[in-house]
């Protein structure tokens, strides 16, 4: 190889496979993945612990912890000066959303029966940020945008949700959605799929993911574990994000394919100990009283 080859392969892999993840998904990730798994929740320090290590600061994970309840994520609970928190009911919620999404694009074993949803929706112009918050949406669901003002995905079992959102913007005069085969008239599907989804970013994205898990140090100390952890969910839900899991019949080739199963391998590899030493972090978190009660609990149980 030569040297400016070497140099090109050393920049492509110091390059991240995504962009830097916000601090408010990195909550969703500890708050699905860990908090919902602790009956009496996570104390304050534990999550400062865990967030310090994954790059944000004490003030910034604070204000999040904050903001999320008003927004419905967390319940906070106090024991004289210590807090602990739990799923609120929408965090519920979108917890156990992630993980039915998370077990599609884990499993990727769907059969398609060749129908597609079809939805024609108009946003007046004066409504921009319900155009961005339904742009979003779609592209949660897996829609793509072949031609203007009309998206489709196959995967026709998301109805009730594209209902809900649609609901949600209030955009029910202005839409129009159906159920169906597409017929033998007009533009060819693998030039629809083209059209609806340019997906060389994500390909590129992908690719830089496999490389640089492959040339990666293994994770050494439990902590280490648990960040190394949370950074591979957090970084799968980014990709769940952006890939419409499309059929093999319309992508028979996917690079996709192969990273769904290197999160599947890493996930198996990490998640208990990465699901003890979180355990054990909330343990040394919590003040006398909880600790207190922890072990009365731990009692009960024995």
């Amino acid at each position: 190889m030569t040297h400016a080859r070497r140099v090109d392969a050393v920049a492509t892999s110091a390059v991240p496979p995504l962009p830097p993840p916000s601090a408010r998904s990195l909550l969703l990730t500890v708050a699905g993945e860990l908090v919902s798994e602790e009956p009496g929740g996570a104390w304050t320090n534990a999550l400062l612990r865990v967030f310090a290590a994954l790059g944000v600061e004490d003030h910034a994970c604070r204000q999040l912890l904050a903001r999320s309840t008003r927004s419905g994520w967390l319940s906070r609970v106090r024991d004289g000066r210590a807090v602990r928190w739990t799923l609120d009911t929408r965090g519920r919620a979108l917890v156990d959303e992630g993980l039915r999404r998370s077990a599609a694009y884990l499993t990727d074993d769907r059969d398609w029966d060749e129908r597609w949803l079809v939805l024609h929706v108009n946003v007046p112009q004066d409504r921009r940020t319900t155009r961005k918050r339904l742009y979003g949406g779609l592209d949660w669901l897996g829609f793509g945008n072949p031609t203007a003002g009309v998206w489709i995905t196959p995967h026709t079992e998301r109805v009730d949700e594209l209902t809900r959102l649609i609901s949600a913007l209030g955009l029910e005069q202005t839409s129009l959605a159906m159920i169906g085969h597409a017929v033998d008239l007009g533009v060819p599907e693998a030039e629809l799929v083209a059209r609806a989804w340019d997906l060389t970013e994500l390909d590129a994205a992908y690719r830089r993911f496999l490389e640089q898990d492959a040339t990666s140090p293994e994770p050494g100390t439990p902590d280490e574990v648990l960040t190394a952890y949370l950074q591979l969910l957090n970084l799968q839900q980014r990709f769940m994000r952006r890939d419409p899991q499309l059929p093999a019949a319309l992508q028979p080739e996917w690079v996709g394919r192969e990273a769904a199963q290197r999160f599947r391998d890493r996930r198996a590899q990490w998640s208990t100990v990465a699901h003890q030493r979180f355990h054990e972090i909330v343990a040394e978190s919590a003040p006398p009283s909880g600790r207190d009660a922890l072990d009365r609990k731990s009692h009960r149980v024995l």
